[in-house]
């Protein structure tokens, strides 16, 4: 269920391959531009999600304790992402067709068409396409599963699992995998000033990865405008690859009182998404001059390639219920964004 909502998310709303291909009418360097312009918002929120939910309680297990957390983070979108203007990219081949309307909605803006992009070249225009609309989305719900397990005296191995699975997205094989790795070590046990002091106290660690790809089986036909006409080349392994990478450290405090833990974390957060459209294409180009046609062909290989990269100071606060072997808990977040984070957990300490 986690990776199939991961799924949906990469491939059926924050990337829509149809218009990943439609950018490419402007060209590879405009179209990086635009495609950057348009992701970034989602791409971001990604990393923030994957270094949530990591933990509810600064205390470790007791050896060989383990416990199964499943939780969910909602990440909001600020109304600063949810737009971005087409003057500060710097296209080369791209203009407005309107000089007035040059702000565009991100995936995750309003459900609505953005401003419509000229393609010209040598004083002429040769096709044109609206800039694609957002979702309508600006909260990105990420589920996910993990298990706890007290490796050694005071420290816990966390550990995040789903192997490569694959599914059938309209005809195009999808596959998709994650893994993380966690290390919570509660160092206040071997400090004897500290040992006596009415709370837990623990260093952090964490690292995941995600990976998945999709193939592409479009219509040319769909990619074509004025002059301008994108068609698959020789190489028929046209494919959508997404790669996140994230890491997480920091301090964790928690204090329990009765079945009610409160619970805190400092650290450092950063993240790595890369998006690539790998394969070949071929931008055809017809220009008339006096009477005569001429077409060119521009050969791209592999044409997107983006690197989304977030560094942030990360804080998060939250409560934990604890009834028998049974806990709620909930907790806010701040790194790159806002999110927020709930789930439940079995355990045995």
């Amino acid at each position: 269920m986690i990776l199939v909502i991961c799924a949906g998310f990469l491939f059926q709303i924050a990337f829509s391959q149809s218009d990943v291909v439609k950018f490419l009418i402007g060209g590879k360097a405009d179209a990086n531009a635009l495609a950057r312009a348009y992701l970034s918002p989602y791409a971001l929120a990604l990393g923030d999600g994957l270094n949530n939910g990591w933990y509810n309680s600064a205390k470790t297990h007791k050896l060989f304790g383990l416990d199964l957390s499943v939780s969910i983070s909602a990440i909001k979108i600020p109304q600063s992402a949810t737009t971005f203007d087409l003057n500060t990219l710097g296209f080369t081949k791209l203009v407005l067709e309107d000089p007035l309307k040059h702000i565009a909605p991100t995936v995750a803006g309003t459900d609505v068409k953005g401003p419509r992009l000229l393609v010209r070249e040598n004083g002429k225009t040769l096709a044109s396409f609206n800039t694609p609309p957002g979702t309508g989305l600006d909260i990105v719900p990420l589920p996910m599963a993990q298990i706890g397990f007290g490796l050694l005296p005071h420290t816990d191995l966390i550990v995040r699992f789903v192997p490569e699975m694959k599914y059938d997205n309209s005809g195009d094989e999808m596959k998709i995998g994650f893994w993380g790795l966690g290390v919570k070590h509660n160092f206040k046990e071997w400090i004897p000033v500290l040992k006596t002091l009415p709370f837990d106290a623990s260093v952090f660690g964490s690292y995941s990865q995600l990976n998945a790809q999709s193939e592409l089986s479009l219509n040319p036909s769909d990619f074509s405008d004025g002059n301008v006409v994108v068609t698959f080349g020789a190489d028929q392994n046209q494919m959508l690859k997404f790669n996140t990478k994230t890491s997480k450290y920091g301090l964790i405090l928690s204090k329990k009182i009765g079945i009610l833990t409160v619970f805190g974390g400092l650290g450092h957060s950063k993240s790595e998404t890369r998006i690539n459209l790998l394969g070949q294409y071929v931008v055809e180009t017809t220009i008339q001059e006096g009477g005569l046609s001429f077409v060119t062909k521009d050969d791209l290989i592999d044409p997107i390639d983006l690197s989304f990269v977030s560094k942030n100071i990360c804080m998060d606060a939250g409560l934990r219920l604890k009834l028998a072997f049974f806990s709620l808990f909930g907790s806010v977040n701040k790194a790159g964004y806002t999110s927020y984070n709930a789930g439940f957990s079995l355990g045995f300490r």
